[in-house]
């Protein structure tokens, strides 16, 4: 057997790196070996963590379109707690000038009455049923209703003087207007004319009520009362002043309407809201459930790779016995010994690691993106699709696990050694 040149005693951690790294180069083939097992588990842990956040990216984006930051959509319902001498059930029954008063409150931005009901659309010869909109400017805000070029949304002045105008969604355009430039014509809803002044702007859509916007036709609340009875709102949509302040401005709007409808603020029946915090609770459940399964296989294929090195560094242990008992004659301490070994389990744990980060980056890129939901949500922005995201954080996870690995996997071996008798070692063959 052949020994390192060193015997004496290794007093100094550079030499006790120095003879860790001789004993790496010496046995390159084995520390190859335990290397692409780590690597191999690196790569599992990033790419399916990283395809863990492009999912949470997609359905982000998916979510993001329908709505803007603090944006609430609230159903009049029926009370389940009693308050005031009022019974339980209830039914809640909101005016359109209630609404607007919520525009009042200190945590309340944007607010919108919305009447909604099925009207026939024609225009010249053709002719199709579409869900109408009765809603107020602000509106557009809020539901990020964008207008293609050449048009706009509806404005105070239309609500305000009641005008006969109307926005329609990208399908409504497509059914009645075919490849005609609609903004400026005039269509008839309800048997009532309404002139063109805008088209929504393709968007993505993941989440909505009743029916995508796409297919909508959007028109002033106050019109609205021409074609249907408007006195009760069947939703209204409020923003809050800041995103995160969504919830204090939820608990304002509830005390609000409570007082005005005598019941329980607490009760949340009496006005089902959905927000942006809803939306955030819907998605980390369906992400963070994702992300555990994709960890624990990662984290499983990584700890395999560790079990390898500590396999290999046990045989090394047992092939350099005699090594060890003439170091420990020399008047190595059993620190030092055990230093060594383990040094070595880690400088191999983690050159695998730094090579299974560096070619996770490239599959990352090369990867990205996975189809997933552009093509039912018709995305061609592709915003929807999964676009692998290998972030800081998921670095430093990475990271972190592959330390537990290496220790695990270099200390076990290394305490092996360090407790071999040096005259049974020296006996050994």
């Amino acid at each position: 057997m052949t020994f390192p040149v060193v015997y004496s005693r290794l007093s100094v951690p550079r030499e006790i790196l120095r003879e860790a790294f001789y004993s790496l180069y010496h046995h390159r083939f084995r520390a190859a070996l335990s290397m692409l097992g780590i690597s191999w588990g690196i790569i599992s842990v990033v790419v399916l963590l990283a395809y863990g956040n492009g999912f949470r990216g997609a359905l982000d984006a998916g979510f993001r379109g329908a709505f803007s930051d603090g944006t609430v959509i609230s159903f009049p319902g029926q009370t389940s707690l009693q308050a005031g001498g009022e019974r339980a059930g209830k039914r809640v029954r909101v005016t359109a000038e209630d609404v607007l008063a919520i525009g009042e409150l200190p945590l309340v931005k944007n607010v919108s009455p919305e009447f909604m009901q099925e009207f026939p659309a024609v225009y010249g010869n053709k002719q199709s049923s579409h869900l109408v909109r009765g809603v107020a400017a602000s509106y557009g805000v809020m539901r990020a209703e964008k207008p293609q070029s050449g048009g706009r949304f509806l404005e105070d002045d239309d609500v305000r003087l009641r005008r006969r105008v109307a926005f329609i969604g990208s399908e409504v355009q497509r059914k009645l207007f075919g490849a005609v430039p609609p903004v400026g014509q005039i269509i008839r809803i309800g048997g009532a004319p309404f002139e063109i002044v805008g088209v929504m702007e393709e968007k993505v859509q993941l989440s909505n009520y009743n029916r995508p916007d796409k297919y909508c036709v959007f028109i002033p609340w106050t019109t609205m009362g021409g074609l249907m009875d408007n006195r009760y709102v069947a939703t209204f949509v409020w923003q809050a002043v800041a995103p995160m302040l969504e919830p204090k401005a939820q608990t304002q709007v509830r005390e609000f309407l409570a007082k005005r409808y005598r019941y329980d603020p607490k009760d949340e029946r009496a006005v089902n809201m959905f927000g942006s915090e809803k939306t955030n609770e819907i998605t980390d459940g369906i992400v963070g459930g994702l992300k555990i399964v994709l960890t624990f296989i990662g984290v499983l294929t990584l700890m395999i790779g560790g079990v390898g090195i500590m396999n290999i560094m046990f045989v090394n242990v047992q092939e350099r016995t005699r090594e060890i008992g003439v170091r420990k004659a020399l008047g190595a301490k059993r620190r030092e010994i055990l230093l060594q070994f383990l040094f070595e389990g880690l400088a191999t744990t983690f050159a695998g690691g730094i090579i299974g980060i560096s070619l996770s980056a490239g599959l990352v890129w090369l990867l990205s993106p996975r189809p997933f939901l552009a093509e039912l949500l018709d995305d061609a922005s592709r915003v929807t699709d999964i676009h692998l995201v290998m972030s800081v954080q998921l670095v430093a996870v990475t990271t972190t696990i592959l330390m537990i690995v290496g220790l695990i996997s270099g200390l076990l071996p290394a305490i092996k050694a360090s407790n071999l008798d040096p005259i049974e070692a020296l006996r050994y063959e």
